[in-house]
């Protein structure tokens, strides 16, 4: 994501938000800002996973989930009734992230 994507667009209109929960011993110390240290992204701690429980029942049928991308278009908002359509997703990140890069060049031709 870091130097695929961030650092071959930076002036691209990218919102990132890196997620990070408590999963395989993770804690809020070990969140690794470095990994993606570009002022566009934003990192986020989840210490009860309540995304991963989210996402991973409503965007991957799994019931938990965690190493994985969603992508939403410029025009997708969030309201307490209206989720908006994925345009891509994916897991794992590093597995899928010819499907990742694609997904965000697409987007950012169109």
């Amino acid at each position: 994501m870091q130097s695929e994507i961030l650092e071959t667009n930076p002036g691209a209109d990218i919102a990132v938000y890196a997620v990070w929960v408590p999963f395989l011993g993770g804690s809020e110390d070990a969140i690794d800002v470095s990994v993606m240290s570009d002022e566009r992204v934003q990192h986020l701690w989840d210490e009860s996973a309540v995304t991963s429980d989210w996402f991973g029942s409503n965007a991957f049928d799994s019931g938990t989930g965690y190493d994985y991308f969603l992508i939403y278009g410029p025009d997708a908002r969030w309201t307490q009734s209206d989720v908006p359509a994925l345009t891509a997703s994916g897991a794992t990140i590093i597995g899928q992230s010819g499907e990742l890069r694609g997904a965000v060049e697409e987007l950012l031709a169109s």
